[in-house]
Formats: C-alpha cells, structure tokens, sequence
C-alpha cells in the first residue's frame, strides 16, 4: 500500500498551490478521482495501510494510534468534500490546511517519510 498512499500524498499535496490561488477545481478532481494518487484510491490504501500496523489479530483497528490519525485525516478530507460541493473555497482551504496538519503524524505511524519528502520525490 506504500506506494498508492505515496501517490495519494503527493495528489493531496499539490492542491495547496491551486487553494491559495482560490482555485477549488483541482481539489474537486482529487477528491472525485478514484484512481491511484486520487482521494477514492488514497482512502482505501490509507486505511489498509494504517490497519497493517496491528501488533496482534484481536487488536480492534479502531484502537491503533495509526488507524486514529488516519480518521483524523480523512475526517477533514470529507470536510473538504462537502465545502468543495457547496463551491465554498473558504471550506475547502481552511478543511485542506487542518488535514495538512494531520499529514504527517500519520505518515509518521505508517513509517513513511514526512510530507515534505514526498512532495519533492
């Protein structure tokens, strides 16, 4: 799943130009693409890959720290979702900002390089 998370990092990542320039088009593409390095494709890599981190099989996922930051992360991507179907750049921005925020503590648990390394690979 490294791979797929990676690309998903990166599509997540180059929306921030496009936000700051007041453009949500390219959020709508990432968050509708289902594709690798689009958000369908991320969330589900992203989850598998945070739920790969069970120390035991009678661990519940929903206790793993990497499973918990990974929800914090999709949680404000959906935010995103809504404020980019109600057209609200505001919502996006401010929803893309807080989720960058969460980037990194979860690829931190994943045992991924921070976000700042995958953007310039």
């Amino acid at each position: 799943y490294n791979s797929r998370v990676t690309a998903g990092v990166k599509g997540f990542l180059a929306l921030s130009d496009p936000l700051d320039g007041g453009s949500i088009a390219e959020a709508k593409a990432f968050l509708s693409s289902e594709g690798e390095g689009g958000w369908g494709d991320f969330k589900s890599a992203g989850y598998l890959l945070s739920n790969a981190f069970r120390r035991n099989s009678t661990t519940p996922p929903d206790s793993l720290p990497s499973v918990k930051a990974w929800k914090a992360f999709a949680a404000e991507v959906e935010k995103m979702q809504k404020a980019a179907d109600k057209k609200s750049k505001s919502g996006v921005g401010d929803a893309y900002k807080k989720a960058e925020a969460l980037l990194d503590s979860y690829l931190e648990l994943v045992e991924l390089p921070p976000s700042i390394e995958i953007s310039r690979s």
